[in-house]
């Protein structure tokens, strides 16, 4: 099991959340929730985490997306995709 933080979490349907814990098991996003204290484990990623879903999946995969443009909340033309597992 392994957990991120960022200073945004992209939801599908919910949007942007701020400063949220990403739980991933095999690279399958168990559960999310907000950071409201230092928790044992937790790897802070700059930028944003993506939750996005394949058409034929039933579980979220998580991305980074960095570097990102806090102001516009929008990817700059450097921006890099990666996938957490």
């Amino acid at each position: 099991m392994k957990r991120f933080a960022s200073h945004y979490l992209f939801v599908p349907d919910m949007g942007f959340l701020k400063q949220y814990v990403v739980e991933l098991d095999e690279g399958r996003v168990v559960r999310y929730f907000p950071l409201t204290e230092e928790i044992e484990s937790v790897e802070w990623m700059p930028g944003v985490i993506v939750l996005s879903t394949e058409k034929a999946e039933k579980f979220f995969s998580a991305f980074l997306l960095f570097p990102f443009d806090f102001t516009t909340m929008q990817p700059v033309a450097e921006t890099q995709r990666r996938q957490l597992r």
